[in-house]
């Protein structure tokens, strides 16, 4: 302490001393407020520059920034205002119900529905595009977008805020592009109109040069003039096909393709197409096969009608690139959930095979192999780009195997909705599940797929490939009083055919508790006699179908002590024969296809009337009793498929017990015409120019 505090200690502080103290802490508040300002300054500044620079991107985004006073209605505008007015900022509204005015009537509804949602909190935030009128019948496209950012103490919305984005030039280009999507598929519309019209206009020609054609073939011919027409016949048929397929894809590009939703039987879609192509097979000298998996349900639901197109997508291209060897065609259970039933089919050959370039190119539009083996076969390169987007419009997927030279395998996996009234258990496995059954066949293939059925139906399964091997086993089982039920043995085997193997082993008692049934190719028929004298219960012709292979299999079971030779167990017909003379009432309104079908069916000896039109074919129905009528679509006055329904309400009105076969002859085979045909009451249908061997199948049936 100094001296002069010490003096002053104790004593009462004067006025000039209580100046001297306020002075001091003045200059300690100056100095105090000299800094803050300061830094108050920086602020002002450091905000100034931020609002600068968000007043900079507003208006090089073309934004502008909002404030609505909820309560008040008091609307503020901030940044580039002026491109959604094309007047000064001061003639912008100022209140929420002035802005609603400009805005189009159309549009202002869902604006406020969308405010309102946000307001009661069922949604975070509000947008909507509206058009804002900036002169009178003027319109401009613009992005509204905003939230509640204050509230007050009881959660009511004090203020909102948001933006507004110019979006006009963007709605331009979205109706420029929705206009030319407009334009396109109008032109698309007509264009598949053309082509509709112009197949039919091609069809009748083009169905005449066949059916003609053919039927000279039928006449004698010398070896040089037969080549001629064969010649004649392939041609026309390879140029049919590939107007079908343009005419497809056509309807592809248009967006034509509907998918139905119906429940169907896969085995039976599996099988008929199988069928279909037995003969061309056997023309070619190739072996059929197919297998359909047990375990896939009874019925699923989809489309049966895509799905056959897809299979004969691929079906002819394993025929047309295959020489030597054998098809299979085959339907596979993969899994099933509580809704769907996932199933994959399979299309081998042994073929030409598909390099590992073409591989990656096959299933675009109009392309081709590019090898010179691929060009000598033809073809316009959109069957496999058809079959594709089938599958992708099924939600499925498809892949390819191929060795170049060995062979191709398309397979592809489709997701089918559940029919569950139809899943029931496959009563093949109670009637042979637990039985041993020896397949005697030389072919791999042939085992494999027999193999597949037995296991499938929880059969014990063994495999011999010659008759040395097979004898050796049944002695062993016999033996070990574990004999064989049934034994499969093929009739082509490398030392002794299977009818001669069976007339040997049928003697020897070891035998005695095996059933023999012969698995044949349609090359080689043989007759009831020939399996009754060698001791063989049925006769099973491949390709195996499922339903083929059940009933021989239960006839062969259920024919405990019966003759073998009596007439119910006739092997199946390998070629056509005629039951009987028909009459026919044929529709048709074009004079080349009623000279073409006249003239086929009085060769195959039956009778025909002529009816050209849908009308005509009604009246004559009325008045005489047809055991087939074979009708064409496309007709003047009445076309087929109303005349087809008015002979089923005749038919209705009279009670008729037996109603008439009605078959489709057209030229259009896409499946929409298939269901029409159905639908309208129609049995079958045949495609224009129908083949002989075609028409005959279909007459034996009636």
């Amino acid at each position: 302490m100094t001296a002069e505090q010490q003096n002053n200690q104790g004593k009462v502080p004067d006025n000039q001393d209580k100046l001297r103290v306020a002075s001091h802490h003045w200059d300690e508040i100056y100095k105090l407020l000299t800094g803050s300002n300061e830094k108050l300054q920086q602020l002002v500044n450091s905000l100034t520059v931020t609002n600068s620079g968000l007043e900079s991107a507003l208006n090089a985004g073309d934004l502008v920034w909002w404030s609505w006073e909820y309560s008040s209605g008091k609307l503020l505008f901030k940044g580039n205002s002026v491109f959604f007015v094309h007047s000064t900022r001061d003639e912008l509204p100022h209140t929420f119900d002035d802005f609603s005015k400009l805005i189009h009537p159309d549009d202002l509804p869902a604006l406020l529905d969308q405010i309102k949602q946000h307001v009661r909190g069922e949604k975070p935030n509000f947008e909507i595009d509206f058009r804002w009128q900036i002169k009178p019948q003027e319109w401009k496209w613009l992005f509204f977008k905003g939230k509640i950012v204050d509230t007050d103490i009881l959660g009511k919305p004090v203020r909102l805020a948001g933006i507004i984005l110019d979006i006009d030039n963007r709605k331009i280009k979205e109706r420029k592009t929705i206009e030319s999507k407009e334009k396109s598929d109008e032109d698309n519309r007509l264009k598949s109109l053309f082509l509709a019209d112009m197949s039919h206009e091609i069809y009748t020609p083009m169905a005449g040069v066949i059916g003609m054609a053919q039927i000279l073939r039928q006449s004698e011919l010398n070896q040089e003039q037969t080549e001629y027409l064969d010649v004649i016949v392939k041609s026309a048929t390879n140029l049919m096909s590939i107007l079908n397929d343009v005419l497809e894809y056509s309807k592809i590009e248009a967006g034509k393709v509907e998918i139905l939703e119906k429940p169907f039987s896969v085995a039976q879609v599996v099988g008929e197409v199988a069928m279909s192509f037995v003969d061309t097979a056997l023309e070619k000298g190739l072996e059929m096969l197919t297998f359909q998996d047990p375990n896939v349900p009874f019925e699923v639901v989809g489309d049966p009608i895509r799905l056959r197109q897809i299979l004969k997508i691929f079906m002819d291209n394993a025929l047309k690139f295959t020489e030597k060897g054998e098809i299979r065609i085959e339907s596979e259970f993969l899994n099933w959930d509580d809704e769907s039933v996932s199933v994959r089919f399979n299309v081998c050959d042994t073929g030409i095979g598909i390099s590992e370039q073409d591989l990656k190119k096959i299933f675009y539009s109009f392309s081709k192999l590019d090898t010179s083996q691929g060009r000598k076969f033809g073809g316009g390169g959109l069957g496999l780009a058809i079959a594709k987007h089938l599958i992708d419009r099924m939600n499925g997927s498809i892949s390819v195997e191929s060795i170049l030279g060995s062979g191709t395998t398309f397979s592809f996996t489709i997701p089918f909705d559940r029919y569950k009234d139809s899943e029931i258990t496959d009563p093949m496995k109670k009637k042979i599940g637990g039985q041993k059954v020896l397949i005697i066949d030389p072919a791999l293939s042939h085992t494999t797929v027999l193999r597949n059925y037995f296991e499938r139906w929880d059969c014990e399964v063994e495999v011999s490939h010659d008759t040395q091997d097979a004898t050796h086993r049944i002695h062993h089982q016999a033996e070990i009083k574990k004999p064989f039920q049934l034994i499969l043995v093929e009739y082509q085997m490398p030392e002794i055919n299977g009818l001669q193997f069976a007339a040997q082993v049928k003697k020897d008692p070891l035998f005695l508790p095996s059933k023999i049934l012969l698995t044949t190719s349609r090359k080689f028929p043989v007759t009831a006699s020939e399996l009754a004298s060698a001791g063989v219960w049925v006769c099973i012709i491949r390709p195996y179908t499922l339903n083929h292979l059940k009933s021989r299999i239960v006839r062969a079971l259920s024919q405990l002590n019966k003759e073998i030779s009596q007439p119910d167990d006739q092997p199946e017909v390998i070629h056509d024969t005629r039951k009987r003379i028909l009459n026919i009432l044929l529709v048709e309104d074009s004079p080349i296809n009623q000279k073409v079908a006249l003239v086929t069916l009085e060769k195959i000896g039956h009778h025909a009337d002529l009816a050209e039109n849908g009308k005509i074919a009604v009246e004559m129905f009325s008045r005489k009793k047809y055991d087939l009528i074979l009708m064409d679509i496309y007709m003047p006055e009445m076309d087929g498929l109303e005349a087809t329904r008015q002979i089923r309400a005749l038919e209705a009105k009279s009670n008729e017990e037996f109603p008439v076969q009605i078959c489709a002859i057209t030229a259009n085979t896409s499946p929409e015409d298939e269901e029409k045909c159905f639908k309208a009451g129609m049995n079958t249908y045949i495609s224009k120019p129908f083949k002989l061997e075609e028409l005959t199948r279909l007459l034996n049936k009636v």
